[in-house]
């Protein structure tokens, strides 16, 4: 197997730290107002919040899928 580039390394990192993270940043904060509108009686923002989560989760699933693939393909190349 031949080395990896560290440009295709770099990028694979970028795009886990710019997209995946920050997803997964939003459905974090989401949750929280999710969980204090519930805590709080307040339905309207609850269920605001739970369409928040759900885009965030969805978002962060296709970046994933998007990093790992390409991660694959890095892989695939180099054998």
């Amino acid at each position: 197997m031949s080395e990896i580039p560290a440009a295709d390394l770099r990028a694979l990192l970028h795009d886990l730290h710019s997209t995946a993270a920050q997803d997964a940043a939003t459905a974090r904060i989401a949750l929280t107002i999710w969980r204090q509108a519930r805590d709080r009686g307040n339905d309207a923002l609850a269920k605001t919040a739970a369409a928040d989560i759900e885009a965030a989760l969805e978002s962060l699933f296709i970046a994933l899928a998007r990093i790992e693939a390409r991660g694959k393909e890095i892989l695939r190349d180099r054998a």
